[in-house]
C-alpha cells in the first residue's frame, strides 16, 4: 500500500503515528476502516488512502486522527474517476463520525514561527 508514497512523506506519517495518543491512533484507525469499507479495499481503494494521507503530510497536519477531514480533498485528483461518489459518502459518513467522536473540523496543526 505505501509503495505510493513517497519516503519523506512515509517518514512523516510514521512520525506523527509515534507522537499520537492511543485514542487518536484507535480514531485513525477507525476512519480508515470506515474509508476503506465504501470504497473497498482494492488496490485502488487503498491508493485512495495513500493520497489522503499524501494531502495530511503537505498540509501540515499534526495528527493522523484528521484523516475524515481531508477525504473530500481526493474529489480534486483525477485518479478517482468513477470513485466521486464513493468518495462523497466517505466524506459525510466521516463527518458523522467525527461530530460523534467531538473530533474538530479544523486540522491539527503545529505553529511554527
Amino acid at each position: 500500500m505505501f509503495d505510493f508514497i513517497s519516503d519523506e512523506a512515509k517518514a512523516k506519517v510514521l512520525d506523527k503515528w509515534r507522537l499520537m495518543s492511543e485514542t487518536d491512533k484507535a480514531h485513525f484507525i477507525n476512519q480508515v476502516a470506515i474509508a476503506l469499507s465504501i470504497w473497498g479495499s482494492d488496490e485502488k481503494g487503498k491508493k485512495l488512502v495513500v493520497e489522503v494521507l499524501k494531502f495530511m503530510t503537505e498540509n501540515g497536519t499534526s495528527t493522523l486522527a484528521d484523516f475524515g477531514i481531508y477525504t473530500e480533498k481526493l474529489l480534486s485528483i483525477k485518479a478517482v474517476s468513477g470513485r466521486e461518489t464513493k468518495i462523497k459518502r466517505a466524506s459525510l459518513i466521516l463527518e458523522g463520525y467525527r461530530i460523534k467522536h467531538s473530533l474538530p473540523s479544523e486540522p491539527h496543526r503545529d505553529i511554527s514561527v
